[in-house]
């Protein structure tokens, strides 16, 4: 590039910095007088696992804070702490096991709400295989999410004394339940609110299954939480405390009636790559992770030390991260105390 065209584009960027209107918070807008633009970076494809922010779009509830939210499409090539860490995004959802390694290795993110309050992950096979419960694994072929959702059943495993390189066979499993069907697998790895339900759809019903919940067994990692690049935070709280407590009114109404939560999400998804049914029922099992028995719908969001405390015990012992890192340097309650004031 010659030195002409460095010139014209150095000025160009110092023309677009000065006519920029930029907000003592950090944030930039075309309008000063306008919504504050918030960008959220999805995990996936639109899909009812995302209901609450759907929702509180749906319903004017970042509006009312003085938002304008896009939310972002995630997909296979698109990691969202890496979207928020470079400011390509102002929050992104993550698991929180996932979240571990990147701020080990210095990442400037944060949990500001646990938003599913349980693993939505599970084992499930067919009663004619005779896994009722964990010991009942021993010797059997075990699909797993190798690298990503394998480790709850490396623990499960462990706290009943099996080995899992002896006493079973861990076999790479895709993110369908073939393997199960065609009985190569004598168990697969499930969420609650998609392989397992499209098992069901496929003409299983859960009458005919076996389910073993990590949560039951204590070995349940978190999943889905909601985060910030850290640096931006600390300029930006004020944005933080809105967009949150919009997210988590949004998230209130879709635990509260799942069947209008899909509806709301249906017109913003690939109609072409699912079901209005499918999505009728993820809605309604997101719900139980979101909005547990008996949990306050008022603490949606809420930071329970002992989960998390456990999910960073089990990434340490089994190689997600180096060490155990300490709990303050992986979420903050602040924003959330003041959101749900």
């Amino acid at each position: 590039m010659n030195k002409k065209i460095m010139f014209l584009l150095f000025a160009a960027a110092i023309f677009m910095a000065a006519t920029t209107p930029i907000f003592a918070n950090g944030s930039q807008e075309s309008d000063a007088d306008g919504p504050v633009e918030v960008r959220l970076q999805l995990k996936w494809l639109p899909q009812a696992q995302f209901n609450g922010y759907y929702v509180a779009l749906e319903k004017g509830y970042y509006a009312e804070e003085g938002l304008d939210v896009k939310l972002l499409p995630g997909g296979p090539d698109i990691i969202p702490a890496n979207q928020v860490s470079v400011g390509a995004a102002d929050f992104g959802i993550i698991n929180m096991y996932g979240l571990l390694p990147f701020v080990e290795k210095g990442f400037p993110l944060v949990s500001i709400a646990q938003t599913f309050q349980q693993s939505s992950f599970r084992l499930v096979s067919f009663k004619k295989n005779g896994i009722a419960n964990v010991p009942d694994l021993q010797g059997k072929t075990i699909g797993a999410w190798l690298g990503k959702a394998d480790y709850p059943i490396y623990a499960m495993l462990e706290k009943y004394g099996m080995d899992k390189d002896k006493d079973v066979v861990i076999a790479k499993q895709d993110y369908t339940m073939d393997g199960l069907i065609s009985g190569k697998l004598d168990v697969a790895s499930g969420m609650i609110y998609n392989e397992i339900m499209v098992l069901v759809e496929s003409g299983y019903p859960e009458s005919e299954l076996n389910i073993i919940d990590v949560n039951k067994e204590g070995t349940g990692m978190l999943e889905d939480c909601l985060v910030a690049n850290s640096e931006w935070l600390a300029e930006n709280k004020d944005v933080a405390v809105k967009f949150l407590r919009a997210s988590i009114k949004g998230w209130a109404d879709a635990c509260a009636d799942p069947l209008a939560a899909a509806d709301i999400i249906w017109k913003s998804l690939d109609q072409a790559s699912t079901t209005k049914e499918h999505q009728i029922g993820m809605s309604e099992k997101i719900a139980t992770v979101v909005c547990p028995e008996e949990f306050d719908p008022a603490k949606i969001g809420y930071f329970d030390p002992d989960a998390i405390q456990n999910t960073v015990d089990i990434a340490a012992k089994y190689g997600i991260i180096e060490e155990k890192l300490p709990l303050d340097t992986l979420y903050t309650t602040e924003i959330w105390d003041e959101a749900t004031k």
